[in-house]
C-alpha cells in the first residue's frame, strides 16, 4: 500500500480519461506538467475541467512510465505528464523503486514539494 500526502487543485482542462491518471500536472494552469520543474503532482483522480484533482506530491505513489524505467533510477517529468529517467540536466522529482516498461505503472518515491534538483551526473 502506498503512502502519500496529496492535495487537491482546480483541473485547468478535462483529465478524466482513464490515460491521465497517475500522470504529473502542474500547479500553477491544472493541465498535463511539461516538465518536472512545473510539475506539482501525480493525478489519483479523474476529474473534468475546473473540478477539483487530486494531486499525490509527497511519498510512494504509483506513476505512469513514458519510457523503459530501472530500479532506482531518478525520475523526472516530460511531455503530457508523463514520467521518465532523468538526463544530465534535468529536473529530478523522485526515484522509482520498480523496474517499468514504456506506458505501464509503477511504483516509487517523490517529492513535488521542492523540484529544483537539476541531476549533474547519473
Amino acid at each position: 500500500m502506498s503512502k502519500n500526502v496529496k492535495t487537491t487543485i482546480a483541473a485547468g482542462e478535462d483529465l478524466s480519461a482513464s490515460t491521465c491518471l497517475y500522470h504529473a500536472v502542474a500547479l500553477d494552469d491544472g493541465q498535463l506538467a511539461a516538465n518536472g520543474l512545473e510539475a506539482g503532482g501525480i493525478l489519483y483522480n479523474d476529474p473534468d475541467d475546473t473540478q477539483h484533482a487530486t494531486l499525490g506530491f509527497l511519498g510512494e505513489m504509483r506513476y505512469a512510465a513514458g519510457a523503459a524505467i530501472s530500479v532506482g533510477a531518478k525520475l523526472t517529468v516530460t511531455t503530457s505528464g508523463w514520467l521518465t529517467t532523468c538526463a544530465s540536466g534535468s529536473v529530478s522529482i523522485g526515484r522509482s523503486k520498480t523496474t517499468v516498461s514504456s506506458g505501464a505503472v509503477g511504483m516509487g518515491l517523490f517529492d513535488f514539494s521542492n523540484p529544483v534538483h537539476q541531476v549533474s551526473s547519473l
